[in-house]
C-alpha cells in the first residue's frame, strides 16, 4: 500500500456502512471512536512535527458520513497527514514481529530523517522523500497500533455497523483517490490480545539504595535509578549478591549504590502510551561506597574465564 503524498487534500472523510437505512449511531460508541481517531491524528502530527488542528465538520448521511478537517500553516504537511492517516488506518500489522524488533534508537533516527526531508521538500519539491521510510515509521508506530486496536474493539460494539471507508477530500469537496474500506469482518485483526511489550534492559544501571531486603523471601527492594533520577521497587534477582547481603558479607550505609543490569517490564495502557510495570536486577557487577568501588566475585570469575581467550586472539592477531 503506497502512501500518495503528492495530491492535495485537507480533509479526512469517515464513513460507517449500516445494516439498516438509518443515519445514526450510539452516540457513547462514535464519541470513544472519534477519540482515538484523534489520539492517532496527533501521533502523526507529532511524528511529522506539522502542528496540525483537527476540526469536526458536519456529516451527512448515507450510513453516516463525517469529516476531520485539518488545519495547519502549511498545505503540504497537512496534505502529508491525510495521506499518512489514510495509509495507516486500514493497514494491518504482524504485532508479535513489532513488538519483537522494536529499536527505538533507530525510530528515533528515521522520525530525524523523515523531519529533515520534510523541511528540504517544502523549500524545494524537487527533493525525494523516502517513502519506505514513511512506511515503515508509520506501520511500526505502537502507539497509532493500540489506539487503532481500540477503535475497531469500540466500532465493533455498534452491531448494525457492516463496514467503515476512510478517504481524503480536498478543499473544494472532492475526493481525492480511493476510499480504503474495512469490513466488520476483519475488525478483530486489527484488536491487540495483549499489551505487554519486549522488556528494555539497561546493562550499565546505577541504582542508590534505599532500602535493601535483609531476609529471604520475594520482597522488593527500593532505591534511586540513578539514570532517570526516579525512585523504583524492585526484585533483586542476583541470588549469590542477594545471599551475601542477608548475611552481612555486603554492608550497606547511607548513598551505597550497585552498578548492575536492570531489566524493566512494559506494557502500552490505553492511550498507547508506554508504561513500565516493573523492574528486576539481574546481575549485580559493583557496590559503590563513596569512592570505593567492590567488584563482585562473580564478574570477576567470569573475566579470569575470558582472560585466556583474548590472550589467543591477540597471539593469532600478531601474525597477520
Amino acid at each position: 500500500m503506497s502512501i500518495p503524498f503528492k495530491e492535495t487534500a485537507n480533509r479526512i472523510e469517515l464513513h460507517y456502512f449500516f445494516s439498516d437505512e438509518s443515519h445514526s449511531m450510539n452516540a457513547l460508541i462514535r464519541n470513544k471512536c472519534e477519540h482515538n481517531l484523534l489520539g492517532i491524528l496527533k501521533e502523526i502530527s507529532t511524528v511529522l512535527n506539522a502542528r496540525l488542528k483537527v476540526e469536526s465538520e458536519a456529516h451527512s448521511e448515507g450510513g453516516l458520513k463525517e469529516r476531520f478537517v485539518l488545519l495547519s500553516n502549511s498545505e503540504f504537511l497537512r496534505s502529508f497527514a491525510a495521506a499518512v492517516f489514510h495509509y495507516a488506518l486500514p493497514l494491518e500489522v504482524d504485532i508479535e514481529k513489532t513488538v519483537s524488533e522494536e529499536n527505538k534508537q533507530d525510530t528515533k533516527q528515521r522520525i530525524d530523517k523523515l523531519r529533515r526531508e520534510l523541511r528540504d521538500y517544502e523549500r524545494d519539491n524537487s527533493v525525494k522523500i523516502d517513502m519506505d521510510n514513511v512506511a515503515t515509521i508509520f506501520r511500526n508506530n505502537l502507539k497509532i497500533i493500540k489506539l487503532k486496536s481500540n477503535y475497531y474493539r469500540q466500532l465493533s460494539g455498534c452491531e448494525k455497523v457492516t463496514k467503515f471507508a476512510v478517504q481524503r477530500v480536498n478543499a473544494t469537496g472532492e475526493y481525492t483517490g480511493k476510499a480504503n474500506a474495512i469490513s466488520r469482518k476483519r475488525f478483530d485483526t486489527y484488536m491487540l490480545i495483549a499489551d505487554t511489550l519486549k522488556p528494555e534492559t539497561d546493562e550499565a544501571a546505577v541504582i542508590e539504595i534505599i532500602s535493601p531486603v535483609l531476609k529471604t523471601g520475594s520482597y522488593k527492594w527500593k532505591g534511586i535509578y540513578v539514570q532517570t533520577g526516579k525512585i523504583i521497587n524492585f526484585y533483586m534477582k542476583d541470588e549469590a549478591f542477594k545471599n551475601d547481603v542477608i548475611s552481612q558479607s555486603i554492608p550497606f550505609k547511607n548513598g551505597t549504590r550497585i552498578e548492575c543490569t536492570l531489566e524493566s517490564t512494559r506494557k502500552m495502557n490505553e492511550f498507547g502510551t508506554e508504561v513500565v510495570t516493573g523492574y528486576s536486577v539481574q546481575v549485580v557487577t559493583k557496590k559503590l561506597d563513596d569512592q570505593v568501588v567492590m567488584e563482585m566475585p562473580q564478574v570477576r570469575t567470569v573475566r579470569k574465564k575470558k582472560e585466556p581467550e583474548l590472550k589467543q586472539l591477540d597471539l593469532f592477531g600478531s601474525l597477520f
